[in-house]
């Protein structure tokens, strides 16, 4: 028994006639999918900035971590020369107590060791510096204002590129304040600040002085330090910020996102870089990853739900058409099927098809 025997069943659908179970079964898929993905993409974006938020936490502590550690070296150098303040031969210029000092600042990487009157001449000028620098660069007016500690911008010298930083004392005298002592140090000591900061590997980072010239640069220090800082860290270098965020597109053309923060001690920043494509990149990746997950969950909900469909509606095809026949008179089995509802309609087809032939042989017996 095939379709083309009850033509009826195939025949004068209008356009405007209702879904077919296809089309339910497809929109029930739709109404039960599109929130469950639109939950997935939300959970999928928080996902997403909170491990973009914890990449710039990580940012902010490698920045503070190297303001520490500018911290922990001008407080030793502070200490190593409060040490040798007391010694009386340097303001006396005793050349074995000034041999003995000089010695001792070599070993610890100074190049330059110089004292200061209050008035700002030299008492004593190391031999490996060709001539001191102006007191006014390494704080005498601070000493003088009762600072206990001075550290200077990054000063040009004749016998060191591209400079150096001085960090100076006060010398006493009878409980007085008699003279400094100033040591210099050359910038490319604080490059390995860096290593012990916990930097990330594509991070960069740099160290600027008050002035906001570098001092310090993970990436081609050779190159850039003794230069002025990229324009957003040089005006924040000498604003009275301490802290902050900024995003810049960098010396080597990369799009940055920094954080910086000042070094009480010293007054110098320190700014941490991380490349906006690292940042972002947890985020498009969980993206990617849930439309990916999102797309091919659709796609096999919708062939199931195509599948189901399809055997529903071969079912109930086949079930319309032993109606037809049994309604013609003919004696049809009804097609066997495992859905529960289509078996109960099978036996209530066979039963009404069964009243009316005993209906119709009743009626045949009556007539003649």
């Amino acid at each position: 028994m095939t379709p083309v025997f009850y033509p009826p069943l195939q025949q004068n659908r209008s356009v405007g006639s209702a879904l077919s179970i296809r089309g339910y079964m497809m929109l029930l898929i739709a109404a039960i999918m599109l929130p469950m993905l639109t939950l997935v993409a939300i959970i999928a974006w928080d996902y997403g900035k909170a491990a973009q938020r914890t990449i710039e936490a990580q940012r902010l502590d490698v920045a503070n971590n190297i303001k520490i550690l500018i911290d922990r070296e001008i407080d030793q150098t502070i200490g190593f020369l409060d040490g040798l303040s007391n010694a009386p031969g340097l303001r006396n210029n005793r050349s074995e107590v000034i041999d003995r000092v000089t010695h001792m600042a070599r070993d610890r990487g100074y190049q330059s060791l110089n004292v200061y009157d209050m008035n700002g001449q030299a008492l004593l000028v190391s031999p490996a510096t060709p001539e001191p620098v102006p007191a006014e660069s390494v704080g005498l007016n601070e000493i003088r204002a009762g600072k206990k500690s001075f550290v200077s911008n990054l000063v040009a010298t004749a016998g060191e590129k591209p400079g150096l930083y001085f960090v100076s004392v006060p010398m006493y005298a009878d409980g007085k304040v008699v003279a400094i002592l100033s040591g210099g140090l050359p910038a490319g000591r604080l490059q390995r600040l860096f290593t012990e900061s916990g930097m990330r590997q594509g991070w960069s980072a740099g160290i600027v002085d008050r002035n906001g010239i570098l001092l310090a640069r993970t990436k081609n220090p050779e190159k850039f330090v003794g230069m002025p800082a990229q324009r957003p860290m040089y005006d924040y270098a000498r604003s009275a910020s301490n802290a902050g965020l900024y995003q810049v597109i960098d010396r080597d053309g990369i799009s940055v996102k920094n954080a910086y923060e000042r070094s009480v001690t010293s007054g110098w920043s320190t700014s941490v870089a991380v490349p906006t494509v690292i940042v972002d990149a947890p985020l498009w990746h969980t993206a990617l990853t849930m439309t990916v997950i999102g797309a091919v969950l659709t796609l096999v909900s919708l062939l199931l739900a195509f599948l189901v469909a399809s055997h529903l509606s071969r079912a109930i095809q086949r079930l319309g058409i032993a109606a037809v026949a049994i309604a013609s008179g003919d004696v049809v089995r009804m097609p066997s099927s495992n859905i529960t509802e289509l078996r109960d309609v099978s036996r209530s087809i066979e039963v009404t098809g069964a009243v009316a032939r005993r209906n119709r042989r009743a009626n045949k017996t009556s007539a003649s």
